[in-house]
């Protein structure tokens, strides 16, 4: 009776390692966002349906005739439908080049990888409680214990794979190690089940996991990449947020020698060797048109240190801190883009919590907080776009401080909504704002970057113009949407959703961006990072 509590457990804690690490094996083919945890969840629970539903017709049909036998063999096409999870997001190509809608794509790579593997473990779960339950007495009780071993090895292998598999081991070794567990459960079984004084014994077992040194053998050499990284890619790492990427490529040659970094499939940062003034992260010189006294500034979001380090090196006696949610991302800056040079203190966590912990510390005001956590058009932090957290940035600047964010978006036309949302949500609680746009036409997509001042009188453009002038930033007054007027071009910003903590959906506002983005943006990351 033990063996089928054991194998209830590890089933469980199987599937739910298998549904965790989905995300992280679906992230670096097309990006993580809502999209893809919707997709990994709906086609797992879908899956595991089907499979109960499968598993409980063949328990009821064949567990009286050939009891153990009939578990052990959904156990290994349970491993064998999981080993081959990993050669198959390898050779996705024919269906990223297919459709250009990310749900769509989302729910047939998930599909592909995972549909299979979550019916087969979804047959388990019957199977197993046929051959437990026996007795019909006390079915309810039985039952009861059995569900709730199942969602204990469940919740362990939450935890186990949030915590250790995926940072440690990676999430294809995590999903061999998954698969290998249900191969072992499949021999237990079946060993178990033969009788042993059988002459044909020892040549079924030798037969049997010759086949499986096989099998494993033809995944590992399927599983290879077929398209190797260039020899352009200097670092290639799973973290626990991201599958990063630094990549030397000379996207900009006007600029020297450029060098990206990816998060996921997302082109998080571009360093070049000059400075090039078309860059949002080059905006740095315009915050001292609003203050003369820039002392504190964080900056939220590290990405590849490009924008702290503009910071650090205009504004020579400031404090310069930044907030990053992944650690690895600093060793990343000092290897790969020259952190060490300079003297930038990285706090490791979440910015909101953060900002929730100091919400009564008076001791910790900043000059300038500039949120740069908005780069990718995959996966937006949403809960930093909102009204909540604008009014918690307010509150941590000491007065006439300046809080400035980065995002991507269309200042007018189809793709305009994420624009007029971000923008209608940050001037409700900074009136005092300023725009600066980065791309060539209003209906680009392009980076936005809004600028609000704390308790400050408005600088109208002619003011502002003078400012900037006297900095040498002039080529900026051409990014600037704000005139005498209002709005450049006397053209007013439609009003968009008030983003709040209780209502942000963001994905669904910048659908029409991704739609453009996705598909070429996929494009230019195979031909840079592939061969």
């Amino acid at each position: 009776m033990i063996w089928y509590y054991i194998g209830t457990f590890v089933a469980g804690f199987s599937l739910m390692t298998v549904e965790i690490t989905a995300s992280r094996i679906v992230a670096p083919i097309i990006g993580s966002s809502i999209f893809t945890w919707a997709s990994v969840i709906g086609v797992i629970l879908f899956g595991l349906s089907v499979g109960n539903l499968i598993g409980g017709k063949i328990a009821d049909k064949y567990i009286e005739v050939y009891g153990q036998k009939v578990l052990s063999i959904a156990m290994l096409f349970s491993s064998v439908f999981v080993y081959l999870i990993i050669p198959l997001s390898k050779n996705t190509g024919f269906f990223l080049s297919e459709t250009s809608s990310i749900q769509v794509l989302s729910v047939i790579i998930c599909s592909l990888l995972f549909l299979l593997p979550s019916i087969a473990m979804g047959a388990l779960s019957p199977l197993i409680f046929k051959l437990y339950a026996v007795d019909v007495k006390n079915i309810g009780k039985k039952y009861g214990l059995f569900s709730s071993i199942w969602s204990l090895g469940s919740i362990l292998g939450v935890f186990v794979t949030g915590f250790y598999f995926i940072s440690t081991i990676g999430s294809s070794n995590t999903i061999y190690f998954i698969a290998s567990v249900l191969l072992f459960l499949f021999y237990f079984f079946y060993v178990k089940n033969m009788e042993k004084r059988s002459v044909y014994f020892k040549r079924q077992i030798i037969l049997i996991f010759s086949l499986s040194i096989l099998l494993l053998l033809s995944v590992y050499v399927i599983s290879q990449d077929r398209k190797p990284l260039s020899q352009r890619v200097l670092f290639n790492k799973e973290t626990a947020y991201y599958s990063v990427k630094v990549v030397d490529y000379d996207l900009f040659p006007q600029f020297g020698h450029n060098r990206i970094l990816f998060l996921d499939i997302d082109s998080d940062s571009v360093q070049t060797e000059k400075p090039s003034k078309l860059f949002y992260t080059d905006i740095y010189p315009v915050f001292s048109a609003f203050s003369n006294n820039l002392k504190d500034i964080y900056v939220i979001g590290a990405g590849a240190y490009t924008l702290p380090i503009n910071l650090r090196k205009y504004y020579h006696d400031s404090k310069i801190s930044v907030s990053e949610i992944d650690s690895e991302i600093e060793n990343i800056g000092r290897a790969y883009f020259d952190l060490d040079k300079y003297n930038i203190k990285t706090e490791t966590g979440d910015v909101r919590i953060k900002f929730n912990i100091a919400q009564n510390d008076q001791s910790e005001k900043y000059d300038l907080i500039f949120g740069d956590a908005y780069n990718s058009l995959i996966s937006v932090p949403w809960y930093l776009l909102t009204k909540e957290f604008a009014s918690k940035a307010r509150d941590n600047l000491n007065p006439n401080g300046i809080y400035a964010i980065n995002f991507i978006g269309s200042l007018e036309g189809a793709k305009s909504e994420m624009f007029e949302s971000v923008y209608s949500t940050f001037k409700e609680v900074f009136p005092n704002n300023y725009i600066f746009a980065f791309g060539n036409n209003p209906e680009d997509i392009q980076n936005i970057t809004i600028l609000g001042v704390k308790n400050y009188n408005f600088l109208n453009h002619d003011s502002l113009k003078e400012k900037l002038d006297k900095i040498d930033t002039t080529h900026f007054l051409s990014k600037i949407l704000v005139n005498k007027d209002g709005i450049n071009n006397n053209n007013g910003i439609k009003d968009g959703l008030i983003l709040t903590d209780n209502f942000a959906p963001v994905e669904s506002i910048m659908t029409p961006l991704i739609k453009e983005y996705f598909p070429k943006h996929l494009v230019f990351y195979n031909r840079i990072v592939n061969l």
